[in-house]
């Protein structure tokens, strides 16, 4: 969007939006904003979280084919001294070791979706984030069109009362000109014609 074209728009928009009823909205999107930096914070703490339990199932996996190879080399052992009884726990043992290997792996699967999603979701959060930025801008363009227009309207009612006054004022003048050169006119009057008189006077005194 052109620079021109964005102040024709908020001009127009502050000729029917005042100051007050843009407030709430603009107040509205910055709590907005807030809320969705926070919410962004916690899906990526709840990211790094699955990710640090990943971690630990891997180790568990590990721990758990450790106790397997234990146990079958125990089993082994107690085959070769006939003590089957201790062969047959340490088998399983065993089986249960490879058992909790195998819930971790789905364990491990499982987060991994989890996390997946967690990270679609904060991205969605973040692209929202942008244009809620931008709507926070462009409603404090708004307010400031409006502040402008509210300024020059002022200063519009001010310079019309101004000349309103000075319209007046002139118009007083004038009038008061306007009697003092109909005095004048009269006192000319009267000089011509006492001059006059003056003349006739001595024509009949010849």
């Amino acid at each position: 969007m052109s620079i021109t074209t964005r102040v024709q728009r908020l001009v127009k928009a502050s000729i029917h939006e005042g100051l007050e009823r843009m407030e709430d909205p603009l107040a509205l999107v910055k709590q907005d904003i807030r809320d969705t930096k926070e919410s962004i914070k916690k899906k990526k703490a709840d990211i790094s979280k699955q990710e640090n339990m990943n971690h630990v199932f891997e180790r568990s996996i590990e721990m758990a084919g450790k106790l397997a190879q234990k146990r079958q080399d125990q089993a082994t052992v107690a085959i070769e001294k006939e003590e089957e009884d201790f062969a047959r726990r340490a088998l399983l043992e065993k089986k249960q070791a490879l058992k909790e290997q195998d819930r971790y792996r789905e364990l491990i699967e499982q987060n991994k979706d989890l996390i997946l999603q967690l990270k679609e979701e904060a991205q969605e959060l973040e692209q929202s984030l942008v244009y809620k930025a931008e709507q926070q801008q462009e409603l404090e363009y708004q307010k400031e069109a409006a502040r402008a227009g509210a300024e020059l309207e002022k200063m519009y009612t001010r310079t019309n009362r101004i000349s309103k006054q000075s319209f007046e004022e002139t118009e007083v003048f004038d009038k008061w000109k306007q009697a003092a050169v109909e005095i004048e006119n009269e006192d000319l009057k009267a000089e011509i014609e006492e001059e006059l008189a003056q003349l006739k006077a001595s024509r009949k005194s010849e």
